[in-house]
């Protein structure tokens, strides 16, 4: 019978265990890296914040778009260009499955929104440098060792401190966490969400007076508030015909929403939670000077702005972390700014003529297998220096005769 293979947390207690001698805890200077804030409307950073939609279509949009990108390994060559080594065992780790229970896209996708919403996406590198797993980044914490400043991580779970080259960690700027800076704007967004949702729940009514004219003692004021909402208030109860006795009166407290600005309200809460990410706010659904004419530059806005910075600290920490000298780490990004039909078109053929790509080049980048003779560089030879044309013309001639 096959010895059954060991699981996460042993494999890590045998690879990072020390072998010559323990480390002193008491040298290690504690670091909580994240703090629980509880705004009156209950909304806390992290992944909480994920129930305003606008943060919901901007960490999603973000780590989708980069999980979505193929990566490869490259070997710098001396003339500087970059050979794809598709063979690479990292190519495979980094574009297909960083480990047996994780695909590449779930991977990225967790580290990336993990930095999104608490400010770092943590992952552990095994000895290897064949497999990583996820951390959560409300599981990881790390200690200071005083002599040498060189970082240990632990995480729940973990048997002994990483230390800090043992783990790939994408941060955002300056490490903060957005959901955390961004608490008060985020708490204006839930608030403006929570009016709308008790507005609607109560049948569009804001409140009312229920008065009489008569003595009514403390319970019985009460009893007549609850049975008044438990009759008429609520969108169950919306519309129903009260028949009021006693002499009581009932008079409603309403403002109509435009009044309230509401609308307004809530537009501009969703543009500040897409300036805090980066994103054009028609790349998260919101209505705008958007046309057809001008969405590739709002494309090309979210790839410069938002997506580059990101994909450059991935590929940074990973060449850092994983990779030797003279070989780099590559997320292509061409499938993000590619246009129509039309205008891929007229890029190749520019790019063709100027014998700046071979026919091969062009067709590895619209997915195509390479043909014979397509490695060739060409150039068109219709403008010639005036100094030439009578050598031209003569050769013409002279041909002709």
């Amino acid at each position: 019978m096959p010895e059954a293979r060991p699981n996460l947390f042993a494999r890590l207690r045998s690879a990072f265990a020390p072998e010559k001698e323990e480390r002193n805890i008491h040298n290690f200077l504690s670091n909580n890296a994240f703090h629980s804030v509880t705004p009156r409307t209950g909304l806390t950073q992290g992944q909480d914040s994920l129930q305003l939609n606008a943060v919901y279509a901007c960490v999603s949009k973000i780590a989708d778009t980069i999980a979505s990108m193929d990566v490869t390994v490259e070997r710098v060559q001396v003339n500087g260009g970059r050979e794809p080594l598709i063979d690479h065992p990292l190519t495979k780790t980094l574009g297909v499955a960083p480990n047996p229970l994780m695909g590449a896209f779930e991977f990225w996708q967790m580290i990336i929104s993990d930095a999104l919403l608490y400010g770092e996406g943590n992952a552990i590198i095994m000895p290897n440098g064949k497999e990583m797993y996820w951390i959560p980044a409300t599981d990881m914490s790390y200690t200071v060792d005083t002599k040498s400043g060189t970082r240990f991580y632990s995480y729940t779970g973990a048997p002994s401190p990483v230390p800090q080259e043992q783990v790939l960690q994408i941060k955002a700027f300056r490490g903060l966490s957005p959901t955390y800076t961004q608490l008060q704007n985020l708490r204006t967004a839930k608030s403006i969400q929570d009016f709308a949702s008790t507005f609607f729940d109560n049948g569009g009514m804001l409140g009312g007076i229920l008065s009489t004219k008569e003595h009514l003692s403390i319970d019985q004021m009460r009893e007549a508030q609850s049975r008044w909402e438990m009759e008429y208030m609520g969108s169950g109860n919306a519309h129903k015909v009260a028949i009021l006795g006693g002499g009581f009166t009932y008079q409603p407290i309403t403002v109509p929403l435009d009044q309230l600005q509401f609308l307004d309200m809530k537009k501009f809460s969703t543009e500040e939670i897409a300036r805090t990410y980066s994103i054009p706010p028609a790349m998260i659904g919101m209505e705008g000077n958007t046309a057809y004419s001008n969405y590739e530059q709002q494309v090309l806005q979210f790839f410069q702005g938002c997506i580059l910075p990101w994909v450059r600290r991935i590929e940074l920490e990973v060449e850092r972390k994983l990779l030797r000298k003279k070989m780099q780490c590559r997320f292509n990004v061409d499938a993000l700014l590619r246009a129509d039909s039309a205008s891929r078109a007229a890029f190749y053929a520019t790019l063709l003529s100027s014998g700046v790509l071979s026919i091969n080049e062009c067709r590895a980048k619209e997915g195509l297998s390479p043909v014979d003779g397509g490695d060739n560089l060409h150039i068109q030879m219709n403008q010639l220096p005036l100094s030439s044309m009578n050598d031209y013309a003569a050769s013409v001639t002279n041909n002709n005769g």
